[in-house]
């Protein structure tokens, strides 16, 4: 099994109970490759190939999920797998978006027009979905739903959905939209 054919969930967090509980830090998509996935797997520390494993157990909420994985049945080994990432593979993940954060960072970004917007600096996490955080040629931030339908990954360019920007002259300007205060 190679890295490439796996995809991450999120990383294992703090540390819930006596009973090898992890919360989990979501990557994007994490929520549903969890619900989705059919075969898990951990991260080794070193550059080893990924450790198979069991979710036994899924509690807390869709933003906090609470795991039981098999390799930690207590506090003492979840804590010494604490920060590693877990990953998933198989079922129906091919219907997810292929792309990971890492993926996203540095592409340029221009509109179905062809007008550049800037570069994707980072992706921040939602309640409702990921936004990326786009830096324009002029330096201002510009903030960009990550909604799949709305975003495509074409040749190293996020193509975003004409429309999907408030104001065209943002772009190009770096300024902030006008105040409807009058």
């Amino acid at each position: 099994m190679t890295d490439s054919s796996l995809w991450s969930v999120g990383t294992l967090g703090k540390v819930h109970g006596l009973k090898g509980q992890f919360y989990l830090n979501l990557a994007p998509g994490g929520l549903e490759r969890l619900r989705l996935g059919e075969r898990f797997y951990l991260s080794d520390e070193g550059a080893g190939e990924p450790r198979p494993c069991a979710v036994a157990r899924v509690g807390g909420t869709d933003q906090r999920p609470l795991v039981v994985l098999d390799l930690a049945v207590t506090r003492e080994q979840a804590v010494a797998l604490q920060g590693r990432e877990l990953l998933a593979a198989g079922g129906e993940l091919d219907a997810l978006p292929h792309y990971r954060v890492g993926d996203l960072i540095g592409l340029r970004v221009a509109t179905a027009s062809g007008r550049p917007v800037g570069e994707v600096q980072d992706v921040v996490e939602a309640p409702a979905h990921e936004i990326l955080a786009v830096r324009a040629p002029e330096g201002a931030e510009v903030l960009i739903p990550l909604v799949d339908e709305l975003v495509s990954l074409e040749e190293g360019v996020l193509v975003v959905v004409d429309g999907l920007l408030d104001e065209p002259d943002q772009i190009d300007a770096g300024t902030p939209p006008p105040s409807d205060e009058g």
